[in-house]
């Protein structure tokens, strides 16, 4: 994924396995928590270091986690990030277009 996500746009950084604390503050103990030790797939930054969008990429791991799924995604969209998630590596035309959007 790393090397398509390359692929698709090469004039952007991404960056892979992203702490949630690195792109979410908050000073609140009880809030911290709840993003304490969670990690994101891939983050693409603009060339400024914008984050333009994270991307999930779910393996099978994940059937049966939608729920914790979606609570990662509502934090992350909460501090005001795209999230896309995928079950497959997408074509690089995919990519490009789902970000885009």
């Amino acid at each position: 994924m790393f090397h398509r996500l390359n692929e698709a746009f090469p004039n952007y950084h991404i960056l892979a396995q992203v702490a949630f604390s690195a792109l979410i503050t908050n000073q609140n103990y009880k809030i911290r928590n709840r993003f304490n030790r969670k990690v994101t797939d891939f983050v693409i930054l603009d060339q400024t270091y914008n984050v333009l969008v994270i991307i999930e990429l779910d393996d099978p791991s994940h059937i049966g986690k939608e729920q914790e799924d979606a609570e990662r995604d509502a934090m992350l969209e909460e501090a005001g990030y795209r999230v896309i998630r995928y079950t497959n590596i997408p074509t690089v035309h995919t990519l490009r277009h789902d970000v885009n959007k």
